[in-house]
C-alpha cells in the first residue's frame, strides 16, 4: 500500500470517526435537550395535576357543604344528637332514638345527598358529633353502637374540612362499611372528604364522609393531551397516586419501580416499565386543608418523545453525512497527494543516494515538517558529498581504516593521542639517489609511483596503517587505530613481501635501462603514542615515541650489516615463529644506552635455512667469546654472505687492535 493510499485511508477513517462522533454527540445532545424539556414539562404537568386535585377536592367540599344545608338533611341532623334540638344534649337512649329517626328520614326521603359518579352512586356516610355512625350508603341497616374513632373524623370536628387517601386494605379494616366488598377496586385509591355539618347556630352536629375513586376523579382526565402523529408515539402524561401506606392508583403497571431514587420529589428520574423508557417526577398530594395525604407521580414516555426527533434528525443527517464523506474523500485525496508528493520525491532521491548518486537535490516547499525534512535531506546529501570528497582525498595519504575510523568517530580527529603497543616499519630504496641523477623529475615520479603502487598493495594486504611517504621512504605501523593481536607477525611478513616486490620490479627497471634498486627495512615493537598530532588547522595521524626512533635507526643500520631487513628482538619475539630469522648482533644506536639484539629476516617459517646461517651462528659465538681469529675463519667460510664478510672484517680489525678487557660484544652505531 502506497503512502498516498495510507493517508487517504487515514483521512477517511478520521472523517468517519468524526461523523460517528458527531452523530453520537448530537444524539446525546438531543436526548439531553429533550430530557431537560420533558423534565420542565413534567414540572408544569405536576403543578397542573396538583391544581386539578385541589379543584376536585374543593368541588367535593363544596358539594358536601351544599348538601348539608338541604332541609331534609337539616331535620335529620337535628335528631341525631338530641331530642332537644335547642339544647343539643341527650343521653344514649335518646341519641339512639334520634339516629333511628334520622335513618327513617334519610331512607324515606331517598336522599341522594352526594349524587352519583359515572360508575354509580358515590359512597358516603354520616356521623354525629359524638362519632356514632348515623348512616352509610354502603350498608343502610348498619347502626353505630359505639363511637367510631377515626383520625379523619376527629380532624374534621376539630379543624374543619379535611381529606385522606384510603386504600382497599384500609377500607376493609374500617369498623363500618363504607364501600361494599363487591365494589372495592383493588387497583384504585379512594379520595375521602370529611365535611363537618353545622346547625343554625354554627355548632358542629356531625361529619359527612364522602368518597370518590382516584381513577374516576383524577386519572381519567389527561392533562394537556398531545395527539400522536404518523411518526409519534403517545406522548400524554401518565399519573400514579400513592397513599401514605404505599398503595397505588396508576395508569401504568409501575409496581415497585417508583421506590428508591425515583420516588424522590422535585427531580426527574429515568425508569423502565415493561421495556419502555419513562421520565418520572414526583410531588406531594395535599388535602383541602393543605395537609399531605399522599404522593403523585407524573410520567412521560421518553422513547415516544425522542424517537420522532431523532428520526427527523437522521433523515437530514444521512444525506448530509454522505455529502460530507464525499467532500472528505476529495479533500483526503488532495491532501494525501500534496503531503505524499514531497515524500515520494524524497524516496526517489534516497534511492539515488543509495546507488551512489550524491548530486541529487529535492525541492524544498514551505517551512513545515515536510519542508524541513527535505531541507535536512539536502544538507545530509551535501555532507555525504563532502565526506566522500574528504574520504577520497585522504585515503590517498592515510590508510583506509584510519579514515574509516575517523569518520565513525569524529572525536578522534581532535588533537591528542592514545598510548598503545605498536610495531613500526621504515622502508627505504637503495640506489634511488643515483637513479634520480639520471632521470627527469617526471620519469622519477613515474618510477616511484610504480614502486609505491606495489608497496601500498602489500601494506593494505597485511593491514598496515600507512603513515607517510618520505621521498622514496615509507613509514607505516600496526595495532593503531584498530587493534591487531598479531601486529608484529604482520610487520615481518610485510617486510619479506616488500623485498619480493623490489625483486619483481628489478627486471622492469633494467628493461628501461635504469640502475638496479634495492631496499632496506627496519622494524621495531614497543610502546608509543598513536593519534592526531598537530594543531586544529593541520593534523597528521601518526605515531611517536622511542619505538619509532629505533625502527628508523634500524632501517639505517641495515646498511652496516649489508642486509635488507633489520628487526629488533622484541618484534621477533612477538611474531611468535611466523618467520625464519638469524641473529646478527647486539647493537647500541645513538641516543640509547641499552643495546638491542637485532636479527635479519630470512623468510617465512618453514623456509629451509641456507647453509651459511649455521656457519654465521658459529662465527658469532666465537666473536662474542673474543676468539676473533677462529671467528674470522668461520665467517670467511661463507663468502656469498654479506653479513659474514662484514663480521670477518670486524674480526680482522679487532685482531689488529684488540678491544678492552670489559668489551661486551656490543656494536656501537654512532650515526643513523
Amino acid at each position: 500500500m502506497t503512502l498516498t493510499q495510507k493517508l487517504i485511508l487515514a483521512f477517511m477513517a478520521l472523517a468517519g470517526a468524526a461523523l460517528v462522533t458527531a452523530l453520537l454527540l448530537t444524539n446525546l445532545a438531543v436526548e439531553a435537550a429533550a430530557k431537560e424539556k420533558i423534565a420542565s414539562d413534567l414540572e408544569r404537568t405536576l403543578e397542573a395535576f396538583e391544581q386539578l386535585a385541589r379543584a376536585s377536592q374543593e368541588r367535593i367540599r363544596d358539594v358536601a357543604e351544599a348538601r348539608t344545608l338541604d332541609r331534609s338533611f337539616k331535620e335529620m341532623s337535628l335528631s341525631v344528637n338530641s331530642v332537644d334540638a335547642e339544647a343539643g344534649l341527650g343521653d344514649a337512649s335518646s341519641e339512639t332514638t334520634g339516629i333511628l329517626n334520622a335513618r327513617e328520614v334519610i331512607v324515606s326521603a331517598d336522599t341522594e345527598a352526594f349524587g352519583w359518579s359515572r360508575d354509580g352512586p358515590r359512597p358516603w356516610a354520616f356521623f354525629n358529633a359524638s362519632g356514632r355512625l348515623v348512616y352509610t350508603r354502603a350498608a343502610p341497616e348498619q347502626l353505630g353502637e359505639e363511637p367510631v374513632h377515626l383520625p379523619l373524623l376527629a380532624a374534621a370536628l376539630q379543624r374543619g374540612p379535611t381529606s385522606a387517601l384510603w386504600s382497599p386494605a384500609q377500607l376493609r379494616a374500617l369498623p363500618f362499611v363504607f364501600v361494599p366488598p363487591e365494589a372495592l377496586r383493588e387497583e384504585d385509591l379512594l379520595l375521602v372528604h370529611a365535611q363537618p355539618a353545622h346547625d343554625a347556630r354554627r355548632s358542629k352536629v356531625g361529619v359527612v364522609l364522602s368518597g370518590e375513586w382516584v381513577r374516576d376523579v383524577l386519572l381519567q382526565e389527561p392533562l394537556a393531551p398531545r395527539a400522536p402523529g404518523p411518526h409519534m408515539g403517545d406522548t400524554r402524561a401518565r399519573f400514579v397516586v400513592r397513599a401514605v401506606d404505599g398503595a397505588l392508583a396508576s395508569q401504568l403497571p409501575v409496581g415497585a419501580l417508583l421506590d428508591g431514587a425515583g420516588a424522590r420529589s422535585g427531580q426527574a428520574h429515568d425508569v423502565s416499565i415493561e421495556g419502555t423508557h419513562y421520565l418520572v417526577r414526583g410531588g406531594a398530594l395535599s388535602g383541602v386543608d393543605g395537609r399531605r395525604i399522599g404522593q403523585v407521580f407524573v410520567l412521560r414516555d421518553f422513547d415516544a418523545e425522542i424517537t420522532p426527533i431523532l428520526q427527523r434528525f437522521q433523515r437530514w443527517l444521512i444525506p448530509t453525512a454522505v455529502g460530507v464523506a464525499l467532500l472528505a474523500l476529495a479533500a483526503a485525496v488532495f491532501m494525501a497527494r500534496s503531503m505524499a508528493s514531497p515524500l515520494v520525491q524524497l524516496e526517489a532521491a534516497a534511492g539515488r543516494v543509495r546507488l551512489g548518486d550524491l548530486t541529487v537535490e529535492v525541492p524544498v516547499r514551505g517551512s513545515d515538517e515536510v519542508g524541513r525534512v527535505a531541507q535536512s535531506f539536502n544538507e545530509m546529501v551535501s555532507g555525504l558529498r563532502q565526506r566522500d570528497q574528504i574520504k577520497g582525498l585522504f585515503k590517498r595519504y592515510l590508510a583506509p581504516q584510519v579514515v574509516d575510523e575517523l569518520l565513525k568517530h569524529p572525536e578522534k580527529a581532535a588533537p591528542g593521542g592514545e598510548r598503545k603497543m605498536l610495531t613500526v616499519l621504515f622502508s627505504d630504496l637503495v640506489g634511488f639517489t643515483a637513479m634520480s641523477e639520471q632521470m627527469s623529475p617526471e620519469d622519477l615520479v613515474a618510477v616511484l609511483n610504480t614502486y609505491f603502487e606495489q608497496a601500498t598493495g602489500v601494506l593494505t594486504e597485511h593491514g598496515a596503517t600507512l603513515d607517510k611517504f618520505i621521498g622514496d621512504a615509507i613509514m607505516c605501523f600496526w595495532n593503531a587505530p584498530l587493534p591487531q593481536e598479531d601486529h608484529a607477525a604482520r610487520a615481518c611478513l610485510t617486510a619479506l613481501e616488500l623485498v619480493a616486490a623490489v625483486e619483481r620490479l628489478a627486471p622492469v627497471f633494467a628493461a628501461r635501462g635504469l640502475p638496479p634498486l634495492d631496499c632496506r627495512i627496519g622494524i621495531n615493537t614497543g610502546p608509543g603514542v598513536a593519534g592526531n598530532i598537530g594543531s586544529s588547522a593541520a593534523q597528521d595521524y601518526t605515531v611517536i615515541g622511542d619505538t619509532v626512533n629505533l625502527a628508523s635507526r634500524l632501517e639505517g643500520a641495515a646498511k652496516v650489516y649489508g642486509t635488507r631487513t633489520l628487526v629488533a628482538e622484541e618484534t621477533l619475539a612477538a611474531a611468535r615463529g611466523v618467520v625464519l630469522a638469524r641473529e646478527l648482533d647486539l647493537l647500541r644506536v645513538k641516543g640509547k644506552q641499552q643495546p638491542v639484539r637485532v636479527f635479519e629476516l630470512v623468510g617465512p617459517a618453514g623456509t629451509p635455512p641456507p647453509p651459511h646461517l649455521a656457519r654465521f651462528a658459529e662465527g658469532l659465538a666465537l666473536y662474542r667469546a673474543r676468539r676473533f681469529a677462529e671467528a674470522r675463519a668461520a665467517f670467511l667460510a661463507s663468502p656469498e654472505d654479506v653479513p659474514s664478510a662484514r663480521f670477518a672484517a670486524r674480526c680482522e680489525a679487532l685482531l689488529t687492535a684488540p678491544p678492552p678487557a670489559d668489551w661486551d660484544g656490543v656494536f656501537i652505531l654512532d650515526s643513523k
